[in-house]
């Protein structure tokens, strides 16, 4: 459901849940067309938020400067062609294109490595922070349907 800011219940920007839904669906069918490969990596950041996160976040706007924060800390290193977008502000979601799981399990390794930093910096803290990582590739483990199927649990809409 929408709120009138044109924002999901999560308060995520639903124009940009969209937007990021669209394409991955886009890029899979390009990727089962082509035969190429696709990742998607879930950075999980809900332990954090609901435990450690509460000293310095504690309204759904600091929530979502937070996402966004974190959001332009991982571009910085990302390939261009990688996508990245918050999904139920608890979750950092990357599409990346023409990566095979092996790929994907290093570039989840160094957005770990980044998100820890980031999140020791963001609490003053030199404590290291663990940030769960889920990673479906396409055509490795999953099929089309798996692929879909995560999608929409991430997003709850399809």
């Amino acid at each position: 459901m929408l709120t009138q800011a044109g924002r999901d219940e999560s308060g995520m920007d639903a124009d940009r849940v969209a937007q990021f839904r669209d394409v991955a669906l886009l890029e899979l069918k390009r990727a089962e067309r082509y035969r190429n490969f696709l990742s998607l990596l879930v950075l999980n950041l809900s332990e954090f938020l609901s435990t450690a996160g509460r000293r310095k976040i504690n309204s759904q706007q600091d929530t979502e400067q937070f996402i966004e924060s974190a959001i332009t800390r991982i571009r910085g290193v990302a390939r261009e062609t990688d996508m990245i977008s918050g999904a139920n502000n608890q979750h950092l979601v990357m599409l990346l294109p023409e990566t095979d799981r092996s790929g994907a399990l290093a570039a989840g390794e160094r957005f770990q490595k980044l998100l820890a930093e980031f999140l020791s910096d963001f609490l003053e803290s030199d404590y290291s922070f663990n940030i769960p990582v889920e990673i479906t590739s396409f055509p490795d483990q999953s099929s089309r349907r798996i692929f879909k199927s995560r999608l929409k649990h991430l997003f709850e809409v399809m």
